[in-house]
């Protein structure tokens, strides 16, 4: 538990016990607990409990008179959301999103005079357990596909709160709310065999204990810990928006289309509401005519794939993980899977569903002919993976050996290189643009750890994590972190601004940031000692994907000028010193606005270097003041979320496309999985309460031992050193398994429901 000095004055209110830092802010909540509406509106009569509420209200105020005995104007998940609502039965919201639609009623007088209190559930359009062709939105009811039977056995509502949590940013419902003393009853608790609480035990619930957490539950990161493959991992869309795609997608140079009839679309149905894709999907798989390798321009790309492949076939190296025997038939195999119309196909799959997830390389310049074929067949191959075509998915395991072969032999990225730094401390290092065949190799080595990660063997996964990665931040290193750095283009022109070698620094810089996020995936989740330390993080931080998203040079520097000015974020601040910044006791509230602009990239690194610092707390010997900086870290870091979700994660520079207008040609530029980024925030807080609370048993159990050691030293004239010893939340180390997360959010669900 952290000393009481550490934590500013709190004003709590005696009726629900929250507290406040700040009177106001007690003054204001007080009045929820009353039915008092002094403030009203002059024009239609309406009252109000607040003054910033009248204010808003007379914005759009129509001077319709009020009715003090009609049905609220918005449903409770709009009124929850703070959001605009049509007020139909469902409204636009929430049939948008499949979701049941509740209006807290007060009905009209009876006859009889009473009033009666109902409430109204509107079930979403029977249309939407079918299988429809129209375009929706990502992870808003099919986040993964399949079913999972823990949500079934937590009930309704909490099947409710995962369908909010997963369909948009997660939401804050009272921005208020300070982080406060938490109760900590529940961290002594095993979870593998939760003991039941009596009457006497059983926490009040009339104030949510998910408010300890500002409303986060683990919907996310449940499946993701319990669950391999890149589709059921990460946010992928739903399968109709991936057999979107795929059937959207044309090939220019192909002799006879490769399309998805209707009688495809009838081969798909629902289990559960979840979309199956049958054995009877009928896509061309043959081996492309001549004329089809002939006319497409990157048939030669293609061949050199083919080459490269039969190359680690034919003569393996050392400990080499190919097995196969090249043949004509496997040749044949080969040319098949990399052929131009799949090849193209994968690519096309590679940006719409999985570029969201891990953006790294800028789409508008990305050109074939000029890229690395070691870097083309990683992408395809993921392409392959995220595919809603079985065939594909098992087309590519076949070549995952071989490519990572290809990549982790190849010269460019086996080159040794003096690392590039700048002249001085912070200067952006010159010829950016020379770096850009190794960067392709290490972004194409990266690509091969995804895969391997999570969707190869247990063998792959232990050999990624254990030597392939090591050999990637060791390739960032000769490469020069220092040179993933922008000068300042606030007074460039147009003449000036050289937008290539802008890309060339901000894929430098964000596939940096990845690797460092891949480094952080194993220390959270396999309990992996890190290879990389915060003090070398000296990279700018990633610019706004208004800025990297821009399709020409013109547009990309308007947009720099627009977010990026020399007193934003993104000037001249270097990613370490701004988690220097987070970590303070007291961030002043104008520096937490000013950071909430970095978005959810930058926003989800911050979050993840805590969880460096939990670890390294957790396997020391320490006390619970060593906390501070970890909970400081944690309690502006919500803070800043806060803020970035309410003002900009629906609009440039971040929102760069809405929900309801995603198509097969905008899906990538949706955000990703870095949406659910405050689940990291809720996990870190957790294990910080669990550290805390051993910390907290271990010094009771040593005050003890070492009153028994000064007994004994009394007796015989030596003095017993005493020390806190305790055991890690997590005591297995490097584990190919994430169950050990799992169990511990499995746990903290359990709580939740109790």
């Amino acid at each position: 538990m952290a000393s009481s000095t550490s934590n500013p004055i709190m004003h709590r209110c005696t009726i629900c016990f929250k507290t406040y830092k700040r009177r106001e802010h007690l003054q204001r909540h007080r009045a929820s607990h009353t039915s008092e509406r002094p403030h009203r509106c002059v024009l239609c009569n309406a009252s109000f409990q607040r003054t910033d509420v009248l204010k808003r209200h007379l914005q759009t105020c129509d001077g319709t008179p009020a009715s003090t005995a009609g049905r609220r104007r918005a449903c409770d998940r709009c009124v929850r959301q703070k959001k605009a609502c049509s007020s139909s039965q469902p409204c636009e919201n929430c049939a948008r999103r499949g979701l049941e639609c509740q209006y807290s009623n007060i009905t009209p007088p009876s006859q009889s005079g009473q009033i009666k209190v109902e409430s109204t559930t509107v079930a979403p359009p029977a249309e939407h357990n079918q299988i429809v062709q129209e375009f929706h939105p990502p992870g808003i009811v099919e986040h993964h596909d399949q079913f999972d039977p823990i949500r079934a056995h937590f009930g309704d509502d909490f099947d409710a709160l995962i369908q909010e949590a997963v369909s948009e940013f997660p939401l804050f419902t009272g921005h208020d709310t300070e982080m406060h003393g938490l109760s900590h009853d529940w961290l002594d608790s095993h979870f593998s065999d939760p003991v039941p609480l009596d009457d006497a035990s059983r926490p009040d619930r009339s104030c949510s204990s998910l408010s300890d957490y500002h409303g986060y539950s683990f919907n996310f990161l449940y499946d993701f810990t319990s669950r391999t493959g890149l589709v059921s991992s990460f946010e992928c869309g739903t399968f109709s928006q991936r057999l979107q795609v795929l059937s959207s997608f044309h090939y220019p140079y192909q002799t006879h289309q490769i399309e998805l009839t209707d009688s495809d679309f009838q081969s798909f149905g629902t289990v559960d509401g979840i979309s199956i894709l049958h054995d009877d999907l009928h896509v061309h798989h043959d081996i492309p005519t001549r004329l089809e390798w002939e006319e497409d321009p990157a048939a030669a790309k293609l061949d050199e794939i083919v080459s490269l492949v039969k190359e680690v076939v034919t003569v393996k190296p050392n400990n080499s993980t190919v097995t196969h025997t090249w043949s004509p038939a496997l040749e044949d195999q080969c040319r098949r899977f990399f052929s131009p119309p799949r090849f193209a196909r994968f690519i096309e799959l590679y940006w719409a569903i999985w570029h969201p997830n891990v953006n790294i390389i800028h789409r508008p310049t990305f050109d074939i002919m000029s890229s690395k074929a070691i870097l083309l067949a990683a992408m395809a191959l993921i392409g392959a993976c995220v595919s809603p075509d079985p065939a594909d998915n098992e087309d590519a395991k076949m070549w995952f050996n071989c490519v990572e072969e290809m990549v982790f032999c190849d010269d460019d990225f086996c080159s040794d290189t003096e690392p590039n730094s700048p002249l001085d401390g912070r200067s952006p290092a010159p010829n950016v643009l020379a770096s850009k065949p190794k960067l392709q190799a290490l972004q194409a080595a990266y690509c091969v750890c995804l895969y391997q990660n999570w969707e190869g063997n247990d063998a792959s996964k232990r050999r990624i994590r254990r030597r392939r990665f090591s050999t990637v931040v060791s390739v960032a290193r000769d490469m020069g972190i220092p040179i993933a750095r922008h000068p300042d283009y606030s007074q460039q022109t147009i003449n000036e601004f050289v937008w290539e070698e802008f890309v060339a620094r901000e894929e430098i810089i964000r596939t940096f940031l990845w690797i460092f996020l891949l480094d952080a995936a194993f220390v959270i989740f396999n309990n992996t000692p890190h290879r990389i330390v915060i003090r070398e993080m000296g990279t700018h931080v990633a610019s706004p994907e208004a800025c990297f998203q821009a399709g020409t040079a013109e547009e990309c520097l308007e947009e720099i000028h627009r977010w990026m000015p020399p007193s934003s974020p993104y000037g001249d601040v270097l990613l370490r010193e701004v988690i220097e910044s987070v970590c303070i006791d007291h961030l002043d509230p104008s520096i937490q606005q000013k950071l909430s602009q970095l978005g959810p990239l930058n926003l989800f690194v911050v979050v993840s270097v805590l969880h460096y610092i939990i670890f390294q707390h957790q396997n020391l010997f320490g006390v619970e003041s060593q906390l501070l900086p970890i909970r400081n870290g944690l309690r502006n870091w919500i803070a800043i979320w806060e803020m970035y979700f309410d003002t900009w994660a629906a609009s440039p520079p971040h929102g760069m496309v809405q929900e309801d207008e995603l198509t097969p040609e905008n899906m990538w530029k949706r955000v990703g999985f870095v949406r659910y980024t405050p689940e990291y925030w809720l996990l870190g807080s957790l294990l910080t309460d669990r550290i805390a609370s051993n910390t907290s048993g271990a010094q009771e159990e040593n005050d003890l031992k070492g009153g028994l050691d000064q007994l004994s030293s009394n007796a015989s004239g030596a003095t017993l050193a005493t020390s806190i010893t305790r055991n890690p939340i997590l005591d297995k180390y490097d584990q190919t398994s994430m169950r050990q997360v799992n169990d511990l959010i499995a746990g903290f669900q359990r709580v939740q429901m109790e």
